[in-house]
């Protein structure tokens, strides 16, 4: 008992030895080091939910990207051929109407005074949706508008953006071309007859499920394909969410008919620029979608740039930096500031382009 009893007082007195000034450096030490241990981890965390709203960002433009590339590369892609001359309207195996036709529409609006052609005879109505021949102009088989929502040279009046709200001054791209797998003969659905002989001449277009001559390895039926993209002020189910937005010609039940679908929301700028020749030996230089010749010239490449926004505001960041590419100077200003934004482009050859 005794030696447990100097063993307390040892314990107590070696307790003694703290001070209360000793007490409360330690407890203030202690302090410290909690408080740069949580601030360390508040900004390990705030780095971590930056770099993945950026790698969020970087991500949605790289799939729009991947959307947007194979109809630019394979624009022009009609079968067996990538030359629209000769290319005939039938109706099961009769002539109806050359797309010599459409030669009118290259010359238009540089033309003065220079008329559209009617609506083709044969065309299901609702081809006409976004414009006179809007859907079988093949002889542009790249097509924009500069910094409005616009489809061909004569506009469908029925042809409207998602809610009617288009993103101001962001551009408007189409492309037309045939699908790489074969098909079988579909009533109301625009198609290509494609005949592996006889180049452009002896390729048909048809919409009455009537296929203009026998279906086998040297002769082959597609869809033809009609994609129109542009940005929207809306997003769906997230109003004042930007978004990429395509006009795709599909069918819907037993009607021919252009179909609108969200392809990436957060995206709020689309430009475009193209790489055109006039000729062999002619040198390449890019335009604007708008480029008044742009019907005599031919699209070797398509310049694109994709403007991403995140979907909200990050009250901790302040976006400064001004924006400067195709033929747009954009500067974040109130609100729009604390919302982050990555710019991807991409120069896209065309793989199809008719050669001179």
């Amino acid at each position: 008992m005794e030696d447990h009893s100097r063993r307390v007082r040892g314990f107590l007195e070696r307790c003694a030895a703290f001070t209360l000034v000793e007490l409360m450096i330690a407890l203030a030490i202690s302090t410290v080091l909690i408080a740069a241990a949580l601030a360390m981890h508040a900004h390990a965390r705030n780095v971590y939910r930056t770099n993945e709203r950026i790698a969020r960002l970087q991500e949605q433009g790289r799939y729009a990207l991947s959307v947007l590339e194979p109809d630019i590369e394979m624009a022009g892609y009609l079968g067996f051929t990538n030359v629209p001359d000769g290319i005939r309207l039938v109706r099961g195996a009769q002539p109806q109407v050359s797309l010599a036709t459409l030669d009118e529409l290259r010359q238009f609006p540089v033309r003065a005074g220079g008329a559209l052609p009617a609506p083709m005879a044969g065309l299901p109505p609702n081809a006409h949706a976004c414009g006179v021949n809007f859907a079988v102009d093949l002889s542009m088989p790249v097509q924009g508008a500069d910094g409005v929502f616009a489809t061909g040279r004569n506009p469908g009046a029925v042809c409207r953006a998602y809610q009617n709200r288009a993103r101001v001054g962001a551009d408007t791209l189409t492309l037309r071309r045939v699908s790489t797998r074969t098909t079988f003969a579909e009533p109301d659905r625009i198609q290509i007859y494609a005949s592996r002989f006889g180049g452009g001449a002896s390729h048909r277009l048809f919409a009455d499920g009537t296929a203009p001559g026998p279906v086998d390895a040297n002769h082959r039926i597609h869809d033809l394909l009609v994609r129109t993209y542009y940005i929207a002020q809306d997003s769906v189910g997230e109003p004042g969410v930007p978004a990429l937005r395509v006009k795709s010609l599909t069918r819907s039940g037993t009607q021919a008919t252009f179909a609108d679908e969200e392809v990436m929301h957060g995206v709020e700028d689309l430009q475009i620029q193209f790489a055109v020749t006039q000729g062999q030996g002619d040198a390449m230089r890019y335009v604007n979608p708008d480029h008044p010749d742009l019907p005599r010239l031919q699209v070797m490449a398509v310049r694109i740039w994709l403007r991403v926004r995140a979907e909200e505001p990050d009250a901790q960041f302040t976006d400064r930096q001004t924006y400067r590419y195709a033929n747009v100077e954009f500067t974040p200003t109130g609100a729009e500031r604390n919302y982050r934004r990555v710019l991807i482009s991409r120069t896209i050859a065309v793989r199809n382009a008719r050669t001179f």
